[in-house]
């Protein structure tokens, strides 16, 4: 017999069988829970930003943005990102009726749609956020651990446009469209499309003019004109094609046609250390006291040229109380080092060579200059043959953002049967094996002994293991602790929203963790001396 059990027996239209109860969630949830702490500090925070996102107008919202901003923060700390898990939260979760308070629970387009309202705001609300835990005594903003980490994009893996592949295409069409044509040899890019869409016009007015009827498929043999007409149509097809490329990616190597703020990056995520080229961005964060107070999104695959825009982001917020900047070797250069000494900040960079310059086999290379003997008064290196390096003409350097450098040179030409000459001149920095050159920047090599000489002070020590610890503990609580491996979202705006609201919930769940364990103080796993 088949079952006649259907949900209608269970309707609230049969009321023998609709069971109702007065529940008072209010005395379910523990007085030191972490959704009454969100609950606090959300009412604490300065919305104006938030509330200046919806319109007086119009009907009147599911949700008022206060409550909605509960329930986004305390589903972030718990690693419910989604909108539909989001929705079923606050339908069936006790925690999430205490926060709704009797509200109608929003459904997943409404919880997408104030996600999209809220992008705009995250970094004022993180930093709203970070000034109540310094007016508490939790951060004080005196040093910030800075590092990186390379977060896969939502995009398709495979639809990849490199920059040396569209530059070679475009230069060999070109090519084709100059001896087609009859251009001159060193005609611009400009010059071609301009040459071709005339062309182009010419060919149509004549097909126009001469009603000439375009035929397709077998068996049908094309006129001169139509195959003009047709390839002319595709080479300015492809120059605009290209063109979109080139700009699209900017200053880039590559980008990704699902999502065109995403760039290809080697991940590390393979099990066997092999590294994978896949469409991800460079996301940079800043901790203190164990909480994070600053993120930045970035399309460079190096974190070199993060750290100065990072600063100019944080220092408008924090630069009064900023003193003492931490970062790894992967940030060291003379532009960052000058950067900070211009915003008086000591730097805590340890030097890539820190470890290297250490082992006995860089100490006995008679080619470096660290070991060759220096007069001051000649201003010239001997080495160990006793020949002299003479300083020669400085050069400037530029890099990409702009910043000019100087690079001095040394170099002996008395090296073609010298016995030392395979030990000391390396070719593949020099392939002249009868000159020995010597290349640096003092004002990088300045800069560098001063960092090795403050992470070798017993704050610097210090620092350096808090940044271990709270700068690069941050990314395993986001990928291990909440399982944020991979982004939800496309374009750079969207991703950075949405890694700040999952650092809002991160900072949530340290800051219940110290109230529940009593902790007044500024976290610091070992004491600045």
């Amino acid at each position: 017999m088949k079952n006649k059990l259907t949900l209608y027996h269970f309707n609230r239209n049969v009321p023998s069988l609709q069971l109702s109860m007065n529940f008072d969630v209010d005395a379910v949830i523990p007085e030191d829970g972490k959704v009454r702490l969100v609950c606090n500090i959300v009412e604490r925070m300065n919305l104006s930003t938030v509330l200046s996102a919806y319109s007086s107008k119009g009907r009147k919202p599911v949700l008022d943005p206060i409550t909605f901003l509960k329930v986004i923060l305390f589903c972030y700390s718990e690693g419910i990102f989604h909108s539909r898990k989001i929705e079923a939260f606050c339908k069936y979760d006790l925690r999430g009726h205490f926060i709704l308070g009797g509200k109608k629970a929003p459904d997943h387009s409404t919880i997408c749609r104030f996600e999209q309202l809220l992008a705009d705001h995250t970094t004022d609300l993180l930093t709203e956020f970070v000034q109540l835990l310094q007016e508490d005594g939790h951060v004080d903003l005196k040093t910030l651990y800075i590092d990186g980490t390379k977060i896969e994009s939502s995009a398709n893996r495979y639809t990849f446009v490199w920059r040396k592949s569209v530059e070679k295409n475009q230069k060999k069409l070109m090519d084709k469209t100059i001896q087609a044509l009859g251009l001159p040899a060193g005609s611009t890019l400009e010059e071609v499309e301009e040459r071709v869409k005339d062309r182009f016009s010419e060919i149509r007015n004549l097909c126009s003019k001469n009603k000439i009827v375009f035929v397709q498929g077998i068996g049908h043999r094309k006129t001169q004109e139509q195959r003009d007409y047709e390839d002319l149509k595709e080479a300015m097809e492809r120059f605009d094609a290209y063109r979109n490329h080139l700009s699209l990616m900017g200053i880039r190597n590559s980008y990704s046609k699902t999502d065109h703020d995403a760039t290809f990056m080697r991940m590390k995520e393979d099990h066997m250390l092999n590294g994978q080229l896949k469409p991800a961005y460079n996301i940079q964060l800043a901790s203190s006291g164990a909480f994070i107070v600053g993120v930045l999104g970035s399309q460079k695959a190096n974190d070199l040229h993060t750290l100065k825009p990072f600063l100019e982001q944080i220092l408008p917020a924090y630069g009064k109380s900023l003193e003492n900047i931490v970062a790894d070797a992967g940030y060291e250069s003379a532009e960052n080092y000058g950067y900070l000494a211009s915003k008086n900040l000591t730097a805590y960079i340890k030097p890539a060579n820190y470890e290297w310059k250490k082992k006995r086999k860089t100490k006995q290379d008679i080619g470096r200059k660290e070991n060759m003997i220096y007069l001051e008064d000649q201003d010239v290196y001997v080495c160990k043959a006793g020949k002299h390096l003479a300083r020669g003409k400085d050069r400037k350097t530029e890099s990409a953002s702009g910043y000019v450098d100087t690079v001095w040179t040394y170099a002996c030409y008395e090296c073609e049967n010298c016995p030392h000459a395979s030990a000391c001149i390396k070719t593949r920095k020099n392939t002249n094996p009868t000159q020995k050159r010597i290349q640096f920047s003092p004002a990088f090599e300045q800069y560098r002994m001063m960092s090795d000489a403050n992470i070798l002070t017993d704050a610097g020590i210090n620092h350096r293991i808090n940044r271990s610890i709270q700068a690069e503990g941050a990314f395993s609580k986001l990928k291990d602790g909440l399982g944020y491996t991979r982004f939800r979202h496309r374009s750079m705006k969207k991703v950075v929203a949405d890694i700040v609201l999952v650092s809002l919930g991160i900072n949530l769940n340290k800051l219940h963790s110290k109230i529940l364990n009593h902790q007044t103080e500024i976290i610091a796993y070992k004491k600045i001396a």
